[in-house]
C-alpha cells in the first residue's frame, strides 16, 4: 500500500483536504455545544444548590427564632416556680404558727376544761349568720 501525503491508503472513503477539515470543525463545534451544556448543567446546580442553601438559612432563623421563645418560656418558668416555692415556704411557715397555736390551744383547754378565749386574749366571737331579706 502506498501512503499519499501522509495519510493512509484511501480504501472507500474520501480522504480529500476537505474532507479532513471538516472533521476537526465538526469536533470542534460538538465541543463548544457540549461545553455549552456543561456550563448549562452547572448553572442550574449552582442555581438549584443556592435556592437549598437559602432554605437551610431560612430554617435556621426559624429554629433560632423557636428556640429563643422557648428560653423565654423556660425562664417564665423557672420565675414562677421560685415564687410558688416562696410561696410554699411562707404556707409552711404559716401551719406551723397554726399548729403550734392549736397545741396550746389543747393544752389550755384541758387545763381549764374549755377554751374561753382566743389567742390574742380577746373572748372567742362566733361567726355571724348572714342576714336574709324576705322578698
Amino acid at each position: 500500500m502506498r501512503w499519499t501525503h501522509g495519510l493512509p491508503p484511501r480504501s472507500g472513503f474520501s480522504a480529500s483536504p476537505w474532507a479532513l477539515l471538516r472533521w476537526p470543525a465538526g469536533a470542534f463545534v460538538y465541543a463548544v455545544q457540549s461545553s455549552a451544556e456543561t456550563e448549562q448543567r452547572l448553572s442550574e446546580q449552582v442555581a438549584e444548590l443556592k435556592r437549598g442553601h437559602e432554605q437551610l438559612l431560612a430554617e435556621r432563623d426559624q429554629a433560632r427564632a423557636e428556640l429563643a421563645e422557648l428560653r423565654t418560656g423556660r425562664d417564665q418558668l423557672v420565675a414562677e416556680r421560685v415564687e410558688a416555692q416562696a410561696q410554699l415556704a411562707l404556707a409552711r411557715e404559716e401551719i406551723a404558727r397554726l399548729q403550734k397555736q392549736v397545741e396550746q390551744l389543747q393544752a389550755k383547754a384541758s387545763v381549764t376544761g374549755s377554751v374561753r378565749s382566743s389567742p390574742s386574749g380577746e373572748p372567742a366571737r362566733l361567726p355571724a349568720r348572714p342576714h336574709r331579706t324576705r322578698r
